[in-house]
């Protein structure tokens, strides 16, 4: 079957989102936040031209000694790439931005300065996840700040519970790029923002204040937020990339799911674009495969990223998916032939290189090749 047939054959898993008729409350002051000054001189780890990543999430990984045993897997193998969170509900360093501090959004789980110090030591390129708009406990100190709920008062609410940062607030997109901004300072080598996008699911009560939710509003705020955030983080000598929805790549130029993600829109703003191309997240159907996509993990990821090379042909050298490893329990158990069946389509795509995503960050090691 030719990339013509499977394009036709993919249907968009996200229903359309219906437009906000009423938004009101006042527009949000942009206001200048103080930086922290880097501790140490700061060394780089030029970009790899294949990034090949893991994930840790400090909360989990949350000991040395864990730290140090996913570095030895980068070391024995073609990893050469760690994604560390920075910022998840909290901030996980002893940040210096005043906002956060005063948000009590600083909960440290690590040393940054040691971590990045090792990371340095072992040549691994570094890139620190932000979380940009999905935020409860800055919106519990700043509501003002928060997506509101216009119909019952407060704050709003996504269907999983959590609260959001209004992604339209330009206060909002100054203290998070000061983060940003900070982690490149300290010796980052990329900032990836993540949640780098308006909510999905039931807006019907959301309130984002004076701004109409159309195309251009919601594909402008995420653009404009992303181009303030490459300033400052170029301006510091460190890369920016953003993560996207895996659907992203399969609707058609000028959809952008509701949610402010267009890739043609965002690229120019980023270094990389980071599609979630997990099989377990297709809907049975949605590719043409006999089956589920998640049973189909290379096809699945050759589709996508033949339909994104079709639809976005100049955008191949900056795309950087993130690959599954990890189990649905009612879509079986993912293994080791399934991991590396999505790093050979993705190898194969020419692409910019590929994250492994598992977030109890236990990888399948002989999935990877071993270090040169």
């Amino acid at each position: 079957m030719d990339r013509r047939d499977r394009r036709a054959t993919v249907r968009a898993a996200t229903s359309r989102r219906a437009a906000v008729k009423t938004i009101a409350g006042a527009a949000l002051a942009v206001a200048a936040r103080p930086r922290a000054a880097p501790a140490t001189a700061r060394v780089v780890v030029p970009t790899p031209d294949t990034v090949r990543a893991i994930y840790l999430d400090p909360r989990i990984t949350s000991d040395r000694a864990g730290f140090d045993d996913l570095v030895d897997l980068i070391d024995r193998t073609e990893l050469n790439a760690l994604v560390l969170d920075i910022k998840e509900e909290a901030v996980y360093y002893d940040t210096e931005v005043a906002f956060f501090q005063d948000a009590g959004a600083v909960l440290p789980r690590y040393d940054v300065a040691d971590y990045l110090r090792t990371l340095k030591d072992h040549g691994i390129y570094t890139i620190a996840r932000l979380v940009s708009f999905k935020d409860p406990i800055t919106v519990e100190a700043r509501p003002d700040l928060a997506i509101a709920d216009e119909t019952i008062g407060g704050v709003w609410r996504d269907g999983g519970g959590e609260t959001w940062l209004n992604p339209f607030s330009e206060e909002v997109w100054e203290f998070t790029t000061d983060l940003a901004a900070e982690a490149a300072e300290l010796g980052f080598d990329e900032v990836q923002f993540d949640y780098v996008r308006l909510p999905d699911g039931d807006l019907s009560a959301a309130d984002f204040g004076p701004v109409p939710y159309t195309f251009a509003s919601r594909t402008g705020a995420i653009a404009g937020f992303l181009e303030m955030g490459k300033e400052k983080v170029h301006d510091r000598g460190a890369s920016v990339s953003a993560d996207i929805f895996g659907y992203t790549l399969l609707v058609e130029e000028g959809d952008d799911l509701g949610i402010g993600q267009d890739p043609a829109v965002l690229a120019p703003h980023v270094d990389a674009l980071c599609p979630m191309i997990y099989p377990s997240h297709f809907p049975e159907g949605s590719l043409a495969v006999d089956g589920h996509p998640n049973d189909f993990p290379y096809e699945t990821i050759e589709i996508s990223l033949g339909l994104a090379r079709e639809r976005h042909p100049d955008l191949t050298g900056k795309l950087r998916p993130w690959l599954q490893d990890f189990s649905l329990p009612w879509l079986g158990e993912y293994d080791t032939d399934d991991v590396r069946a999505q790093i050979d389509a993705t190898d194969e795509a020419g692409v910019a290189g590929w994250m492994l995503w598992d977030p109890n960050n236990v990888y399948h090691r002989e999935a990877l090749a071993p270090a040169e």
